[in-house]
Order: C-alpha cells, then sequence, then structure tokens
C-alpha cells in the first residue's frame, strides 16, 4: 500500500515538472527579444522630421508602445510614427524604446541630422551700365561651418544661366533684369535671391562727309551728323587740331591730305558712342573706316558687310582676325535697340570669318556691331524696299 502511494506520488510530481517545464519552454520559445528599429528623413532646419517604426517582434508577441526622446528636451512622444520639429540645427541621439504585450523591451538609439539652410546674396560690379554691359557677380553664402554650398545656379533674365560660382556676365538687351541665384548646400538645403540690373541704351553715333569744293588747296568738306538717340552732346575731333560741339557743319582744312576725324555722342545717362573715320582729302574724299571707341591697336584686318545696301533677306559679313579673340556680335536699329544678337562671347582663331544674316530686315538704316574682346566695330547697313 505505501509502494502504490510512493509511486503515485512520484508519478504526480513528475507530471507537474514536466507541465512546468513545458510551458516555461513554449514561453521562451513564443516570446523572444524584440529588435527595435526606425528610420527618419533627412530635412534642413524649419522643416519637420518624419519618424517610421520599423521595429519588429516574433509572433504570436507583437508591440504595443513605442516611447521616443528626440534629444532636444522635448515630452516625449508614444506614437508609433511620430513627427518632431527641432528648433535648431545639429545633430541629435535620438532614442526608441518598444515595448512588446509580454512585457519585453529593446531600446535604439540613431543619431538624426537636422541641416542648416544657407542664406544668400548677390553682389554686382557694377550694377548699372551702358549696352553692351559686363558685369562680374559674386555669390555670398552666409552658412553654418558644419556644412558648405554644393551647387549654384544663376538665371540672368536674358535666357542664359550659370553654375559657376562667380560668372561674369555680358548684357546686350537694354534696360531692366532681375538676376536669380540659386544656391544649394551640401544637406541639400536650398536658399535664392535676386538683383536688379539696368542696361542704359547707347546713343547711336554716325555721320557722312562730303566734299563741297577745293579753293587754294583747302578742302572745304560738309559733315552730317546721323547720331540719334534723344538729347545728345556732339563732339567733334577733326584730326587737324581743331573741334567742334556742333551738329552738323561744313569744315575747311588747310591742306589736302589724311585725316582721322572723331565723333564723340554722349547720351543723358552719360553713355559714350564713337565714329571714326580715316577721310582723305583732296580733290575727291575717301572714307575709310577705322573702328568704334577709342584709338588702339586693332586684331581686326578686315570687316565688309554685302550686300549694301540690302533688300535685308541675307546679308553676308566676312571679317578677319590677326590673334585669337573674343567675339561677340549684335545689330541695333538707328534708336539703338537690339534687333538680334547672331552668336555671344564665341572663341576665334585668327584668320577669316563669316557668317550669313538671315532677319528679314524691314527697311531703314541699322548697324552691325562686332565686339572683339571689348573693342567694338560698327558697321552702318541700308536695307531698302
Amino acid at each position: 500500500m505505501y509502494f502504490l502511494f510512493l509511486s503515485t506520488f512520484t508519478f504526480l510530481m513528475f507530471r507537474c515538472f514536466l507541465l512546468v517545464f513545458g510551458s516555461l519552454f513554449l514561453y521562451a520559445i513564443a516570446y523572444s527579444q524584440p529588435n527595435a528599429s526606425f528610420s527618419f528623413t533627412e530635412v534642413c532646419f524649419g522643416n519637420t522630421t518624419q519618424f517610421t517604426n520599423q521595429s519588429t517582434a516574433t509572433a504570436p508577441d507583437t508591440i504595443v508602445s513605442w516611447n521616443w526622446n528626440f534629444d532636444d528636451g522635448s515630452n516625449a512622444a508614444t506614437l508609433q510614427n511620430p513627427t518632431h520639429t527641432y528648433s535648431s540645427f545639429g545633430v541629435y541621439s535620438v532614442r526608441l524604446i518598444v515595448t512588446t504585450v509580454s512585457g519585453l523591451r529593446d531600446t535604439v538609439i540613431n543619431n538624426v541630422e537636422v541641416h542648416p539652410v544657407p542664406e544668400v546674396f548677390i553682389s554686382a560690379s557694377p550694377f548699372t551700365g551702358c549696352q553692351p554691359l559686363t558685369i562680374a557677380f559674386t555669390a555670398n553664402s552666409n552658412i553654418d561651418t558644419s556644412s558648405s554650398i554644393s551647387n549654384w545656379f544663376w538665371n540672368f533674365d536674358d535666357g542664359t544661366t550659370s553654375t559657376q560660382q562667380n560668372p561674369t556676365h555680358t548684357y546686350w538687351e537694354l534696360f531692366g533684369h532681375t538676376v536669380n541665384l540659386l544656391v544649394t548646400s551640401v544637406g541639400g538645403c536650398t536658399d535664392s535671391t535676386t538683383r536688379d540690373i539696368f542696361v542704359l541704351q547707347n546713343p547711336v553715333c554716325d555721320f557722312t562727309a562730303s566734299l563741297i569744293s577745293l579753293n587754294d588747296s583747302s578742302p572745304i568738306v560738309n559733315f552730317t551728323n546721323l547720331s540719334s538717340g534723344g538729347n545728345i552732346d556732339l563732339l567733334w575731333d577733326f584730326g587737324d587740331g581743331t573741334s567742334s560741339i556742333e551738329y552738323s557743319l561744313v569744315h575747311t582744312f588747310d591742306t589736302c591730305g589724311t585725316y582721322n576725324v572723331i565723333l564723340t555722342a554722349t547720351g543723358t545717362n552719360t553713355c559714350v558712342t564713337v565714329a571714326n573715320y580715316i577721310l582723305e582729302v583732296c580733290d575727291t574724299l575717301v572714307q575709310i573706316y577705322n573702328g568704334v571707341g577709342e584709338e588702339q591697336s586693332t586684331s581686326l584686318i578686315e570687316f565688309i558687310i554685302f550686300p549694301n545696301p540690302s533688300n535685308g533677306d541675307l546679308i553676308n559679313v566676312n571679317y578677319e582676325l590677326e590673334k585669337q579673340e573674343t567675339v561677340s556680335c549684335f545689330v541695333a536699329d538707328i534708336t539703338g535697340r537690339l534687333v538680334v544678337a547672331p552668336f555671344s562671347r564665341r572663341k576665334q582663331a585668327s584668320g577669316k570669318h563669316a557668317f550669313e544674316l538671315k532677319e528679314n530686315l524691314s527697311p531703314g538704316i541699322y548697324f552691325l556691331t562686332v565686339d572683339v574682346s571689348g573693342r567694338m566695330y560698327s558697321r552702318r547697313i541700308i536695307v531698302t524696299n
């Protein structure tokens, strides 16, 4: 009887041990440690950071709570996928603690960066001037030393752009332009600003000369002023030591010979245009073009436009450079308004160059100007019906 009782007791104890051990074993298998994890958006200061929970737990256990610490002194968040806006840029150690229904926990800490936003403004030298106006632009940026500017994008408001940090740009079109600069930091943050530029109109300056008579070897020449552009001041230099400020006049040279006659037209906006001709004066008078601008050594050996006069449908332009130059070309009407700019700031080698002007110009007088590394040479174009 005693043996039977002992056997029964031993069996019951063993069964109880199996039940408890089995339950603990199954519990250990069913409720393993969760894995805390999250992702976040990289933002610029002033924007909201989105946090996305990516934590996992082994079924049948599930995560029931999320505790976020944003490392900026703010209250903890308990949402599964919270958002947060930081009051300053910098790097923050964000902590997430997840807890499962079984009471198990896990913690993860990630460094979250809020990037500084650049502040940009434009310097321009000069910001106003006469046509063509060449401006040196400077991008001035303020940004925290932990970041830097990686990209610059300039829109010059004339159909051209640049990605240089400090570009130089020439404006051919008159009047106002609004330059826009967009900068991007290495953190992907942007800022933009604008600057107004004003291109002043040059007066049109030109003249013709005709021999009236030859009196005792003293040629008398009639000068007809063709300048225009509002109220302009004129200054004639006849190349013989004399000058005048009249608009159109008759001038007597002491002797036959070759004279460099220069007419300077100054507008009320102080813009200046110069017409420069060499006249061979005696019993006949021949005008030989010598360029527009101050007297200087020229690298433009030849400058021919034909046919001239023309009907405006097709005009051929030929010129020859003494050395490699940066060349631009534009056509203006008699008021100084830009009609067309066939090309701008083109590097060209020494030698002969040619292009065709196909603009169907209306009847009138135009001036085709070739800018050779800052030295301008103009030819008058006459378009007939």
